[in-house]
């Protein structure tokens, strides 16, 4: 994952646009059209593609002259002949590259394919960024650039479009124009041979220009490299995405659930908000570029009539969402305003004669009311009070308030002038109250998915103690055996490893002692036959209630047996309890590996469980408890338990899925697993029946099969350092405020020396970026001391960031102004030093002034080579790790 050169596409300084004479010019045409009418202020030139005569020997295509080097070049030819236009555009020192729609339809897969190859091998070694093929190009509005066949204008703004449909860009980009809202960008990705969703996601979390992001996908990059994009991205922004619900390729065997509950997953972990229809889609955006920070989720609902207010009172409800209860104070403020000696509640009708003027006052009552988060607007057409003047009396009264205001204009031509006004004064406008609701709860969904974002899983068990020595035992049987799937008894070895209950399944050896085991394990019970040289059963006779029940189901089982396994004699019953005590549906609770995302946790109902509000839901480990306890919510399984019992037999799950979220940390061979049904206690939950599937030749650290990597406590070292102890650990998203003092107490000169410049007081989208990362491309590694009242202060950190293929990594070093000179800071690289080289990465580089003669001393003690560097008044540090440092 990189954002190298992404400059020289997103900020370019020149373009061309190349064409071939001989092709189907219009798509070059229209670019070099909207890059003339969007008013770039560089040199636009167009170069012609020719074909070499007949007698030349080298490339069959040769580009004109250039007055100027372009930074970046639209192609519009032949696909096949695309690299060696590359190649010499890279040559003359082009480093980004558009290649536009090609005529796919002439070209065969395996041509295509080849094509390709060609085009990235001519790429690779200018460093050269390639979009598409098949895109349909860039518009950044706010720097004159639309090289792309965009066929409506787009006015600058605040939200980035990343799309893979150009259709869909088109439809998004007209309704934005008649809603009048504006774009930092608007990329298309086509092909994404180089340049992925992931890339463009990584440039447009640091783009100034860009408040938040919209994103329409059919597919992903591998899931690690998207999930780390995809977080990094949403940590500051808001994303919203849409993706067609189809039938998608990937399999799972065996899994309860679809792929598109897997999309769904992997969108949530990542903090975005995931939209369904094209429709919901124009909402969000209209929403992204208008709706203020929310400060919770009560939502207060004024309409015109009673009608209109309940229809989005049962719509909020229905969904899940909450509506505010207004203070005393304001219910009697509002009755004497409107008076009106009818009940005021929520949602409130109005009275049908409102003027505008009350519309105003009342709204503004309502968002004074602390008991309100947010409040909706219902109005239909009135004949007491002009639509057009209600609107500027909503928008005078929402512009002078910090909570956002959703307004609803119900009817026809009539409420469209109203719907206009709204949105030119920057108020959420809907012509439907469900709309509105929806738009309302993208937005919630939005401040909760960012919760679920912040959470940092550790890769280490912190409030129980697995026993991993007895859990790897069982499962070296299975493999030294052979096998794939380890016998039920190697399974419930594991899983009791790991604190999960498993019951042990009662044997009888006749009727009789069935009957006695099951009275005393109480009814009722499930019974199966245990068959000569048979370790388990297939066939189960379940919910027996009574003795009688018992000798009826053993003839019918026998006699089964009987015509399947004629040759076998019965041995034994098996017997095991047919249901949780407290009434509760049996649960079925797994592991699935997929192939983007690697390894899921699932949970839903038991086959036959009859939970009616029950579902399977899906999510990505690993999981802490707070992912656990969303991921039981969603599921719903309690929701029918007694109101006392239904805290206790929740916690009982989600602790159950914390702890076999870390045997898929410890153990990697661990690639399916089952427990069904799983019944749940309010004292805790036990497994019937467990099923493990393992891989006998995979042997990847558990983590690094995670689309997201676990917080690294393995990487915690106490330290001694003068006398005191410290701890050297891997930031965490809490050291936000921790991190800012230490960057904020340094002297001007040292943080010139650390940024270059004299920063201070760095904003908190600043802060929230360093502290909160990805543990896989990047780290970040702090030195924290203690104090007497247990607070922690930052003394240091060091962090280091490498590219995709992991061949160098940046680093930069900062140590606390009152201590520097000391020590420290040769610890702290000396840490990330070695963690690079566990890493596997081939190079750590540097930048420091010229002027910063300690770092050079620190540097050069640590092995660094050190040059001039590229820009006046640096020094590059350079130091290969495939060999011991000197010194």
């Amino acid at each position: 994952m990189t954002v190298r050169n992404l400059e020289f596409l997103f900020r370019p300084e020149s373009v061309a646009v190349v064409a071939e004479p001989d092709e189907a010019g219009r798509y070059a045409e229209v670019v070099l059209a909207n890059l003339a009418a969007g008013g770039f202020s560089g040199p636009v030139i167009s170069v012609s593609a020719r074909k070499r005569s007949l007698f030349w020997i080298g490339a069959d295509v040769r580009i004109d002259d250039m007055a100027v080097v372009p930074d970046l070049a639209i192609v519009c030819a032949a696909l096949d002949k695309v690299p060696s236009i590359i190649e010499q555009l890279g040559a003359r020192g082009t480093r980004a590259v558009i290649v536009g729609p090609w005529l796919w339809h002439r070209m065969s897969s395996s041509q295509i394919l080849a094509a390709r190859k060609a085009i990235l091998e001519a790429a690779r070694p200018y460093l050269m960024r390639v979009l598409g093929p098949g895109s349909g190009g860039i518009v950044v509005p706010a720097r004159g650039l639309n090289a792309s066949a965009a066929p409506v204008s787009i006015t600058p703004g605040k939200i980035a479009l990343v799309s893979q449909s150009t259709a869909v860009t088109a439809a998004i980009l007209d309704r934005a124009s008649s809603k009048g809202i504006g774009f930092s960008s608007v990329l298309h990705l086509g092909a994404s041979i180089d340049i992925d969703l992931a890339d463009a996601l990584d440039w447009l979390a640091g783009d100034p220009d860009t408040k938040s992001i919209l994103v329409q996908f059919d597919s992903l990059p591998p899931g690690r490299k998207f999930m780390s994009a995809a977080r990094a991205a949403a940590r500051n922004k808001p994303v919203v995405s849409i993706r067609g619900r189809r039938v998608d390729t990937r399999s799972m065997p065996g899994a309860p659930f679809s792929v598109d509950e897997v999309y769904e997953a992997a969108l949530r972990r990542a903090g975005w908000v995931h939209i369904d229809n094209l429709g919901d889609l124009f909402e969000a955006a209209e929403a992204m570029a208008r709706v203020r920070p929310m400060r919770g989720e009560r939502l207060t609902i004024l309409a015109n009539g009673h009608g209109l207010g309940w229809i989005a009172g049962d719509a909020l409800q229905r969904s899940g969402g909450q509506l505010g209860a207004l203070s005393k104070g304001t219910v009697k403020h509002l009755g004497e305003l409107l008076q009106t000696r009818s009940t005021l509640g929520n949602p409130m009708a109005l009275p049908p004669d409102i003027t505008p003027a009350n519309w105003a006052a009342a709204l503004a009552a309502v968002l004074a009311d602390d008991d309100t988060d947010a409040v909706l607007t219902v109005c239909s057409p009135s004949p007491f009070a002009p639509s057009v003047e209600v609107a500027t009396a909503i928008c005078e009264v929402s512009q002078a308030s910090e909570r956002n205001v959703f307004t609803c204009w119900v009817g026809g031509r009539t409420m469209l002038e109203a719907q206009q006004i709204a949105a030119a004064s920057g108020v959420l406008s809907h012509d439907s109250p469900e709309k509105a609701i929806a738009v309302f709860l993208g937005v919630l969904n939005y401040r909760r998915n960012r919760d679920l974002l912040m959470q940092m899983p550790p890769s280490l068990a912190e409030d129980f103690s697995p026993d991993i020595a007895a859990a790897r035992a069982a499962i070296g049987e299975a493999v030294d055996a052979g096998s794939d799937v380890p016998s039920a008894e190697q399974a419930r070895r594991v899983l009791r490893a790991y604190g999960i209950a498993v019951a042990d399944h009662s044997l009888a050896s006749s009727v009789e002692a069935a009957i006695g085991t099951a009275e005393r394990i109480g009814y009722p019970v499930d019974i199966g036959l245990v068959l000569a040289n048979t370790a388990e059963c297939e066939q189960v006779a379940a919910g027996l209630r009574s003795p009688a029940e018992i000798q009826l189901a053993v003839r019918g089982l026998r006699n089964s047996a009987r015509l399947q396994q004629p040759r076998k004699r019965v041995t034994a019953y098996r017997l095991r309890p047919s249901g949780a005590r407290s009434g509760t549906p049996a649960l079925r609770l797994g592991v699935a590996e997929d192939s983007l995302f690697g390894p899921l946790i699932f949970l839903g109902p038991a086959a036959g469980a009859g939970a009616r509000r029950s579902r399977f839901v899906v999510a990505l480990p690993p999981l802490n408890l707070t992912l656990a306890q969303d991921l039981v919510a969603r599921s719903g399984f309690a929701a029918e338990a007694p109101e006392g019992e239904r805290a206790a037999l929740e916690a009982a799950v989600s602790q159950t899925l914390v702890r076999l979220s870390q045997l898929l940390t410890d153990i990697d061979a661990v690639v399916g697993a089952e427990l069904d049904p799983l019944f749940v206690e309010t004292s805790g939950v036990v497994a019937l029946d467990v099923r493990l599937r393992i891989s006998r030749g995979k042997r990847l650290l558990g983590l690094r099969r995670f689309a997201i990597r676990p917080y690294p406590k393995e990487l915690e070292q106490p330290l001694t350092w003068e006398g005191r102890q410290l701890l050297v650990r891997p930031i965490r998203p809490e050291d936000e405020t921790r991190l800012g003092e230490l960057l904020n107490s340094l002297a001007p000169e040292d943080s010139r020396m650390r940024f270059f410049d004299s920063i201070r007081n760095l904003p908190r989208a600043r802060l929230a970026r360093f502290t909160q990362i990805d543990y896989d491309r990047e780290m970040a590694l702090v030195a924290v001391e203690r104090g007497s009242d247990g607070v922690e202060v930052v003394l240091g950190e060091v962090r280091a960031v490498a590219d995709p293929d992991s061949v160098v990594a940046d680093f930069a070093l900062v140590v606390a102004s009152a201590i520097k000179g000391r020590g420290l800071g040769r610890l702290l690289l000396q840490s990330i030093v070695a963690y690079c080289r566990s890493r596997g990465i081939g190079e750590l580089r540097g930048e420091t002034l010229d002027g910063n003669l300690r770092m050079q001393r620190l540097a050069r003690g640590l092995g660094f080579a050190m040059t001039t560097g590229a820009d006046r008044g640096t020094i590059d540090l350079r130091l290969p790790l495939g060999k011991q440092p000197q010194g």
